[in-house]
């Protein structure tokens, strides 16, 4: 595993991870490891053998959606990977720039209709007010009921805190959400990049992200993510953690007793001892089995996987088990190719 310019257990104590004996939850940590085998059988009879539904005989993974084991394969990250990541016409300055943007939109549907990735070393303002603009107001009147925005993440203080910035340095309010995202990043974007490329730790590249505001814990790390996709960003996503609300409620399931440790040290703990746990549990969890589809040296479980389907999904799940509580988004079949699938629990935002 290939750890760049880490700082090992960064932001951590290594010392109270290496000694901590917490207590488990069992009846999570079946749920747990049986979440972890099955959303991950799901993504490969659906995204890689293209079978069609139903992909699983669990109710709760039939019915509600649940995030993919990896982040990297989810919808909205494949697209960023694809079109800006791998970008051979993008410098490293401009991905960096249209990765942060790429998050406070969350919606590659909005970025594709105004041609982005953008160059922002060339772009004018005038091309912003204009040619953006129009852009945006042709895709709202052929789709009226068109939403700009992902419903995946809550991005209230970007489109707020954007707009005040806006407003002090312009002398007027810009009414447009997506033109706010796209001007804020265009007006910062010395600042984001020298705070990004001149950063020596994980945890001073979040802070600076977490620095403007309206850019919160969650979007921080989230871009900090992002930007350890990039062949030429110096850390990875092994060795930094920030825990979110959604997360914290999951790890409050897993552990009974957490013997000290705050959130992200459990992350770290839980991680480093997948395979003991497992074994304790008389649980399988051979990563030549789970992610068989997988180069071998991608078959690992991560802490950022530990973060984002370990923790948050785990709390969903359990609430919806144990506490007769549904997770907000049913999963909405879709037709696809020569199967005719219907939505059987119609929700709109599935």
């Amino acid at each position: 595993m290939d750890n760049k310019n880490d700082l090992l257990y960064c932001n951590v104590s290594k010392q109270k991870i290496q000694s901590a004996k917490p207590i488990l939850n069992e009846r999570v940590i079946k749920e747990w490891f049986y979440h972890q085998r099955e959303r991950t059988s799901i993504y490969y009879k659906k995204e890689i053998l293209e079978l069609p539904p139903f992909w699983t005989t669990d109710e709760i993974l039939k019915k509600y959606k649940f995030v993919n084991t990896k982040r990297a394969w989810d919808r909205e990250t494949k697209w960023l990977i694809s079109n800006v990541i791998k970008n051979p016409s993008l410098s490293y300055d401009n991905k960096i720039l249209n990765i942060f943007l790429f998050r406070v939109i969350n919606k590659s549907n909005t970025l594709c209709s105004l041609d982005a990735p953008f160059n922002f070393s060339n772009m004018s303002l005038d091309y912003i007010n204009d040619t953006i603009r129009n852009k945006l107001s042709i895709l709202a009147y052929n789709d009226p009921n068109y939403v700009f925005f992902s419903a995946a993440y809550i991005l209230g203080g970007p489109k707020m805190n954007f707009g005040s910035f806006l407003e002090q340095r312009e002398g007027k309010k810009e009414s447009n959400m997506v033109i706010r995202m796209i001007k804020f990043v265009f007006y910062n974007q010395d600042s984001i990049l020298k705070g990004v490329k001149n950063s020596t730790t994980q945890d001073a590249v979040y802070n600076h992200l977490k620095s403007f505001h309206g850019i919160g814990k969650f979007l921080a790390y989230q871009i900090f993510v992002d930007l350890t996709y990039l062949n030429e960003f110096p850390f990875t996503e092994h060795n930094f953690v920030v825990s979110g609300p959604g997360c914290e409620r999951g790890i409050n399931w897993i552990f009974s007793n957490r013997d000290g440790m705050n959130s992200e040290e459990c992350l770290f703990w839980f991680t480093k001892n997948q395979h003991m746990i497992s074994e304790k549990y008389n649980e399988s969890w051979d990563m030549d089995e789970v992610f068989h589809f997988l180069p071998k040296n991608e078959r690992i479980y991560t802490l950022m996987d530990m973060e984002n389907s370990g923790a948050c999904e785990i709390d969903k799940r359990c609430r919806t088990k144990f506490n007769n509580k549904r997770p907000k988004q049913i999963y909405h079949y879709k037709v696809n190719r020569n199967f005719e699938i219907f939505n059987f629990f119609g929700d709109k935002n599935g």
